[in-house]
């Protein structure tokens, strides 16, 4: 057949009709899923909202189908999402998010504020304004929106994808303690048969220098991330089903750095380390570690002498690593031991403590102990390392091993010159440095910086009396210059002594905060005019405070459970009358506070006590006491100043 121009078009045309017919017709005719809950039909005003969606050009940005590989858009297409639709028009392209399931994610008016301003809500939006056509319209394309997907309020966490979704943790290891006393130990054998050591061996490896020791998500690297890592002790990552776990540490953390660990762990070993973390950080409980005696492997003498070095080193590890959970002092109360279960131990337990060999301390260094969130150092640190530790714990803490004579104060001091040029940045606040102060100082320093706080009464040397600060940087580094010279001291602690090298644990700017602080406090002096303790104003948060509200709903409040509060934190400064002269004041350079005033209502004892008073040594005592300790405090107080609690 000769290819004339009359044959070309007409074969051409009937190939494109029939691939027209096979591509558009014939799926339309047999097409016929089967209806799902989110393809529901639509009344009116959703009808002709999404006629006015389309109309203007919303879906060339906001697509309206998920694929299987896409996460956080709710759960996958399905056919039989679209019945009701005619045309079936699913988007151009994701400029903006997938809205296949945004219905009942937000209300209506949201949606019509956010066309009106759409970066009132999204400052890095680039969704122009629909403001032109006006309240109806915007009003109806609201309801064609909030009746899409499976229009469900909450959509609290990205639910797995395939295969992960249908993802069952294997059988933990069954273990039968015995009765028999002679038995061994079951604290390490079945804390191995379980796999919880395989686990806390991997979590140390891999995951502590993200989420931490304690599991807080604060490890040392998590500061430099974008997402801060996963609080395994707070919701939603401490209920997570096993399948969420199973896939967030297979695959990773879309938008984090979250590795994808199936790349280099096996499923067991990601199972492990799994186990390994729902058991310690987010659903403990209190077990009998039960350790047995140590290994013959680790039954050793520390090789390493107790020199100012190694001490020093010893103390830079502990300052990193034990800190946060056992404190700066060993008393296990260090700032991340909330929610450890059990508690870390403290070391003043001289009748515990007393007999343990050095073999004890670096055996549990290295391997951490059964059923704890001790971690196994071994896999971080060197052998090296590790006994320079066990130098630091037995010299500063246990007091085991004789403290080396101090040096000369002129290497106890000797720091880098740089720091003697240095002086507080104006970002360094006061109040900052004051809540830190609290925290993570008092409990050695004192509340008035007299060396007298009860976790350094057994320290030797004594922790130092700030009040003295301004004699003692003359005398120790002959300078002038307190501000770089605290700075020094706060980095690198004081050689042969407890005092952290706080430089290992807290960044530049924090340490700047505390020297503001101790400076304007305990160099300079920060008088409290009177007025701040009696012009009655209460913050107004706290106007509705109520202690009957709290006695009807949570506890009975005690004057008397105040007393031995207030001893402990408020006499030091207001006296044990109340009337300002404590003995935590003398030669304070800030002083003395005024007498506590008559006449102080409940809102304002307790907002004071509570949050403290800005610009002045008052601390706000809500990081170390709870409603119930304020609330107790303020009735004492109450009953001190002559009035009446309860009346």
């Amino acid at each position: 057949m000769k290819m004339t121009f009359k044959i070309i078009l007409i074969g051409g045309l009937i190939v494109f009709f029939a691939v027209v017919t096979v591509v558009v017709f014939t799926p339309a005719m047999i097409w016929k899923p089967a209806q799902t809950v989110v393809g529901e039909r639509r009344n009116v005003d959703q009808e002709r909202g999404r006629v006015l969606f389309y109309s203007n050009g919303c879906n060339y940005c906001h697509t309206q189908y998920v694929r299987d590989v896409d996460n956080g858009m709710g759960a996958t297409s399905d056919g039989g999402d679209y019945v009701f639709d005619n045309p079936m028009i699913l988007g151009s392209e994701r400029t903006g998010p997938d809205l296949s399931h945004i219905g009942r994610k937000r209300s209506m008016q949201w949606e019509v504020d956010h066309m009106r301003a759409p970066r009132e809500y999204s400052p890095m939006s680039i969704m122009p304004s629909f403001g032109f056509l006006g309240d109806k319209d915007m009003r109806t394309i609201s309801e064609y929106l909030f009746h899409l997907g499976d229009r469900t309020a909450a959509e609290r966490m990205v639910s797995s994808p395939a295969p992960y979704a249908t993802t069952t943790a294997p059988k933990m290891a069954q273990a039968i303690p015995s009765n028999d006393p002679s038995a061994p130990p079951q604290g390490w054998p079945t804390f191995i048969d379980s796999t919880l050591y395989d686990g806390k061996l991997i979590y140390t490896a891999r995951c502590l220098t993200c989420h931490g020791c304690a599991g807080n998500g604060l490890g040392h690297y998590a500061g430099t991330l974008i997402v801060t890592p996963a609080n395994f002790k707070e919701e939603p990552f401490r209920d997570m089903p096993d399948d969420q776990w199973f896939w967030h540490v297979s695959e990773g953390i879309q938008g984090s750095v979250m590795p994808p660990w199936r790349e280099s762990l096996n499923v067991a070993q990601r199972w492990a380390v799994i186990r390994y973390v729902q058991e310690v950080y987010a659903h403990p409980f209190e077990r009998d570690p039960n350790e047995g005696d140590v290994p013959k492997a680790y039954d050793k003498k520390n090789p390493l002498p107790a020199t100012l070095d190694n001490i020093q080193a010893g103390k830079e590890t502990w300052t990193r690593e034990c800190l946060p959970c056992h404190g700066d002092a060993a008393t296990g109360e260090g700032p991340y031991r909330r929610n450890i279960i059990p508690l870390p131990p403290s070391f003043t337990d001289k009748n515990h403590y007393d007999p343990f060999t050095d073999g004890d301390y670096f055996w549990r260094i290295s391997e951490g102990v059964p059923w704890t969130a001790m971690p196994t150092w071994k896999v971080q640190y060197t052998e090296m390392q590790r006994w320079q530790l066990v130098v630091y714990i037995r010299t500063m803490f246990t007091q085991t091993t004789k403290r080396p004579a101090d040096p000369p104060k002129s290497e106890r001091f000797n720091y880098p010159a740089i720091y003697k040029t240095l002086h507080l940045p104006k970002a360094a606040t006061y109040e900052a440095g004051k809540k830190q102060f609290l925290v993570l100082c008092s409990h050695c320093h004192g509340l008035t910086g007299a060396g007298d706080g009860a976790a350094g009464s057994y320290l030797n040397p004594k922790p130092a009396d700030l009040r003295k600060l301004k004699t003692g940087i003359k005398t120790g580094e002959g300078s002038d210059n307190y501000e770089g010279s605290l700075l020094s001291r706060m980095t690198f602690g004081i050689r042969n002594s407890a005092m952290p090298s706080w430089g290992e644990f807290l960044p530049e700017h924090e340490r700047w905060t505390d020297v503001r602080f101790v400076k304007e406090s305990f160099v300079d002096g920060k008088p409290t005019p009177a007025s701040v303790m009696g012009d009655g104003r209460v913050p107004a948060p706290y106007v509705r405070t109520d202690p009957g509200i709290f006695q009807s709903e949570i506890g009975t409040i005690s004057p008397d459970a105040g007393k031995p509060l207030y001893d402990q934190y408020c006499a030091a400064c207001h006296g044990s009358d109340g009337q300002g002269a404590g003995p935590g004041t003398k030669t304070l350079a800030s002083g003395a506070p005024a007498a506590l005033p008559k006449d102080m209502s409940n809102a304002y004892i307790f907002s004071r006590i509570r949050a403290g008073a800005p610009d002045t040594m008052m601390y706000g005592f809500d990081p170390l006491l709870q409603e119930i300790d304020i609330w107790n405090l303020t009735a004492y107080i109450r009953q001190l100043t002559g009035g009446v609690w309860g009346g």
